[in-house]
């Protein structure tokens, strides 16, 4: 196997933990909120998730640095020049940005759960898509309105499966 090849399988590696991390994440939050709170088992669950979703990021890294690394050398840049590259790496930032921000608590969960969501698989799809004829901001715009689409569904999920505890 030779580097590129190995950078590849790291790249595709963290992508399968990252959006694999993100959808379990999701069932097992909604599974754990269903009684109104997260147990110290389903809490220990969650944590476990959630490292798998780091270690993915951290593939992720790793595997862009070698790429840029890779063309830079092998005088190939011009391959990380489309928009549907440029795109994926911001949506990797977003990715980033957003697990800080619901770890530090400052987005709601709701918002955070669905850019995570579909940040992920967004990001999954067009790593298999191929070319795509599409400009950065028609990329960003679809992010915004899957993002959007996706907290409304994972709301109605909600909605029907959590119980509201009383305050008291």
């Amino acid at each position: 196997m030779d580097i590129y090849t190995f950078i590849i399988f790291l790249h595709v590696a963290g992508t399968i933990l990252g959006v694999g991390g993100a959808t379990v994440a999701e069932v097992q939050i909604h599974k754990a909120l269903k009684d109104g709170s997260v147990s110290a088992d389903e809490g220990a669950l969650l944590h476990g998730t959630y490292r798998v979703l780091r270690v993915g990021m951290l593939l992720i890294i790793i595997s862009v640095l070698g790429m840029l690394w890779h063309h830079y050398t092998n005088d190939t840049v011009g391959r990380l020049l489309n928009e549907k590259v440029w795109f994926k790496e911001f949506l990797f930032l977003i990715i980033i940005i957003n697990a800080v921000s619901i770890s530090n608590r400052w987005v709601p969960l709701w918002l955070g759960a669905a850019i995570s969501f579909t940040g992920w698989w967004m990001a999954t799809i067009l790593g298999v898509a191929g070319r795509l004829p599409y400009s950065f901001w028609s990329y960003v715009l679809s992010f915004i309105i899957a993002t959007v689409c996706v907290a409304g569904i994972l709301h109605f999920i909600k909605s029907r499966t959590i119980k509201s505890v009383p305050k008291q």
